[in-house]
């Protein structure tokens, strides 16, 4: 192999000269690890080239932004209007507004009272009021906020006594104005501007993620001032952002600590040495160290997808140390008569090849996530590339170098008793073959059939422990104020009525010059202020209101109730056409601005989905309401737009299915293509896949049974699952094929691969499984399904290749040269 003979010329010689140059690499990543980072923004959840998540932008920037904050306050009175209620709403919004990124804030002291007013829609202008003027009558309030739909389980929940407090942050135009640059640019196809505008876009994440973490701090302080006075939750996309920076933070922190700590006991118990234990141990932690300078160099941010890089980087690390470890000591048994020299030499020798394909394997695996079309799972499938990369060369270079150095290690004991449960299940597979694979294929049947039950609908408040904030708020805010996860209906006039108001404004245009006096402007027909059309509006709106999964919708057709109340009349066709001349501009703001375009041809219906709901599926959802729309109401398909995080979060989800599970066939043709180059034998790479397709068929059907939907964690089981579980394989079949010549004898060969690399078979899967286990105590569920179901799947890779491996091999028998 290459690679020995690189290390033997080069590196085996010089140990003190790999260490030297090590400790500098050492240092250099450790100026680079200053610039690692942490992106949990919710962009960090989309697809990277959805045209919805331009058309997102698009209208964020028209209408309204998701870049805000909510307070839930209910008092511990109950009573929401006493004066000591609004004397803690009054306190909150002040400082609120005194915070320098707060734009504005929203809540019941400060929209005006106009559902139950006795003014008329032309007097109203004059005689604005709201709750904080002394002559307004609190029943008056009160019944304004329970029927007035634009403040009804939006400012005031259903049963008034909790009240929402919305603080707005300052838009970055600067941010939107580089997305809008990026975006022209890819349309050109200038792969340098590009880069150079998206180093740019991510600075700027940077810096929007550092200001946004030190203003929900504030807001938090704020809370924390008043809490003696009600109870408060904090909810909405940027404080769910910095709670999952933080939540990453703590998992790297807890889980890479963890995962050193695990090794030290697990080392401990396996080899009871002390050099077994510490060389390890420094091999992972300098790793994890030179893999975390690496991203920070090359910009790659983790992210909530990638947060567990590093403990699944040490795992694998430790993998490789093992069996370098298992080797040399087995040698020492099998050539007494070795120096410490040339054991080392030929461990190095014996482990480097097989080794170097597991590393490959699993890196192929790992390339699989490039193929999706969310930036996180591709990132995330090249930092564990060049993380292997990374585990591979520092394991057969600095691991023997400092072994070198140490002297000689003493000799193990000739049995033990990971030896003699691996032996045990040797004889298992000598009595049983048959049965072994009947079983196995009985599960793999039975149990596997659960992929075709795999989803991936999950409840995104699901993602969190009841006791975490972010779940809390959501399930505050679902079940008393309208919903949480945002959605909107945006449509635009048909081509016919483009087309009409175009020849209209061509056949009047010099009749206007001659006839209109100066700063006069002509009316120009409007789509929307139409009761044509306004009728089809309110259609939808009742549709979308039927919908039990669907909280607060606001529109069009809302205000317009509204000015009819205060009309005392239903609008006819030119009061309609008229409509926002009449309005105040202060009620227009937040009666027509909203929902209305500017030229009054594009309107937007603003829902909340309650994403607590049970029966919530978002992408029948979506299309049963972009069906009724069009099917049902006869828009066009053009005119018909679904935008906002909901839609970008399905997005996601469904592409990860496409991209993952349908890709999972071309990941086993690629293993099985590299096992016929491995072996050099087409019966034993047959032979081989079989136990991987079970481990990986195994646990997706689990996943399906148990109804564990596939979500942005999860999804990267399948590819992990046949990375790591295809290292033991190859190890396994490797010492066959090195054993079997002795004595050409199938059940001794067992007996002896058993004993040898079945022991560091048995120890790397138990370190991996029990290191996966760590992750159970993240407060990300998710991170938590990941850990377990990625440590069954390694209990299933390691039955089947120490039973159902050799069980096929004795059964078929095929010809190993």
């Amino acid at each position: 192999m290459i690679f020995f003979g690189l290390y033997k010329q080069y590196l085996y010689p010089h140990p003190r000269k790999v260490l030297t140059f090590y400790v500098v690499i050492l240092f250099i990543a450790a100026l680079f690890s200053t610039r690692f980072e942490l992106d949990a923004s919710p962009e960090s959840l989309v697809l990277e080239n959805d045209e919805s998540l331009n058309y997102y932008r698009e209208i964020s920037q028209r209408y309204a932004s998701d870049d805000f904050v909510v307070i839930t306050f209910t008092p511990h009175s109950g009573e929401l209007l006493s004066d000591e209620s609004l004397a803690v709403i009054t306190s909150m919004r002040d400082k609120l507004l005194a915070l320098d990124n707060i734009v504005s804030v929203t809540s019941i002291l400060d929209v005006p009272i106009i559902y139950q007013t006795e003014y008329t829609l032309s007097e109203l202008s004059d005689n604005l009021q709201s709750l904080e003027q002394a002559n307004v009558e609190k029943a008056l309030a009160r019944k304004e906020f329970m029927t007035n739909p634009l403040y009804r389980d939006l400012l005031v929940s259903t049963d008034g006594k909790t009240a929402a407090i919305q603080a707005l942050f300052i838009p970055d135009a600067e941010y939107y104005q580089l997305l809008d640059e990026r975006l022209a640019l890819i349309k050109l196809g200038d792969q340098q501007a590009i880069a150079a505008v998206s180093k740019k876009i991510r600075a700027k994440n940077k810096e929007f993620e550092d200001l946004r973490e030190v203003d929900i701090k504030l807001i938090r302080a704020i809370i924390d001032e008043h809490r003696e006075h009600g109870q408060f939750y904090l909810g909405g996309i940027p404080m769910i952002t910095v709670d999952m920076i933080q939540f990453i933070k703590n998992d790297l922190v807890v889980f890479g600590t963890g995962v050193l700590l695990f090794l030290v006991l697990i080392l401990s118990l396996f080899f009871r040495v002390v050099r077994w234990v510490m060389l390890p141990l420094l091999i992972c932690a300098s790793t994890g160290l030179l893999a975390i300078g690496f991203l920070g160099m090359m910009g790659w941010s983790v992210t909530v997808i990638s947060s567990n890089f590093l403990s699944i980087l040490l795992i694998i690390t430790l993998s490789l140390t093992i069996h370098i470890i298992v080797r040399y000591r087995d040698l020492q048994l099998q050539d007494t008569s070795a120096t410490h020299q040339e054991l080392i030499l030929q461990t190095v020798a014996s482990m480097s090849r097989p080794c170097f394909y597991t590393i490959l394997t699993t890196a192929v695996a790992f390339a699989s996530l490039v193929v999706s079309e969310i930036r996180p799972v591709i990132d995330f499938g090249w930092i564990m590339v060049a993380g292997l990369i990374i585990a591979f060369i520092v394991s057969f270079s600095v691991m023997p170098a400092i072994l070198s150095l140490l002297g000689d290690a003493e000799t193990p004991p000739a049995r033990d008793i990971t030896r003699t449960i691996t032996l045990s299940l040797a004889s298992l597979v000598h009595r049983f073959p048959r049965s072994i694979v009947m079983v196995c294929t009985l599960l793999l049947f039975g149990i596997g059939s659960g992929i075709m039950l795999l989803k991936v609908e999950n409840r995104f408040i699901n993602n969190f422990k009841s006791h975490t904030e972010i779940y809390q708020g959501m399930k505050v805010i679902d079940e008393q104020l309208g919903g949480t996860m945002p959605l909107d209906i945006i449509i635009d006039p048909d081509q016919a009525f483009l087309d009409a108001t175009e020849e209209l404004a061509q056949q009047t245009s010099e009749l206007d010059e001659l006839f209109m006096d100066e700063g006069d402007t002509a009316e120009e027909p409007t789509y929307w202020l139409h009761p044509k059309r306004l009728a089809k509006a309110q259609q939808i709106q009742a549709y979308l209101e039927a919908n039990p999964v669907i909280g607060k919708v606001v529109s069009l057709v809302s205000s317009v109730n509204i000015v009819e109340k205060l009309n005392r009349a239903p609008l006819d066709e030119f009061e309609l056409a008229v409509l926002r001349k009449r309005i105040p501009e202060s009620i227009s703001d937040d009666l027509i601005e909203p929902y209305l375009s500017d030229d009054s041809n594009q309107t937007r219906f603003n829902m909340r989905i309650i994403e607590s709901d049970p029966k919530l599926n978002r992408k029948q959802l979506l299309h049963e309401i972009r069906s009724y729309v069009i099917d049902d109401l006869g828009f066009d398909a053009e005119q018909v737009h679904l935008t906002g995080m909901m839609v970008l979060y399905n997005n996601m989800l469904q592409s990860l299915y496409r991209s993952q599970i349908l890709t999972i066939g071309a990941v086993f043709g690629a293993i099985f293509l590299m096992f016929v180059v491995l072996f050099r034998n087409l019966s034993l790479a047959l032979i081989a896949i079989i136990p991987n397709i079970f481990s990986a068929a195994l646990i997706l059907g689990l996943m399906g049974l148990l109804s564990i939907p596939l979500d942005m964690m999860t999804i990267t089981i399948a590819a992990i699952t046949i990375g790591i579980s295809v290292d033991n394989t190859i190890h396994y079949i490797h010492r066959f094929q090195k054993e079997f010549p002795k004595d050409k004898d199938y059940l001794a060969t067992v007996n002896r691969c058993h004993g040898g690399i079945g022991k560091a078979m048995y120890y790397t899967s138990m370190a991996i499984i029990f290191g996966f286990a760590i992750l159970a105590f993240s407060n990300f569920i998710p991170t938590i399904y990941f850990g377990l179901l990625t440590g069954f799947a390694m209990f299933l890779a390691l039955v089947g290749d120490l039973l159902l491996l050799p069980a096929i091999v004795l059964l078929t028998r095929p010809r190993i040269d």
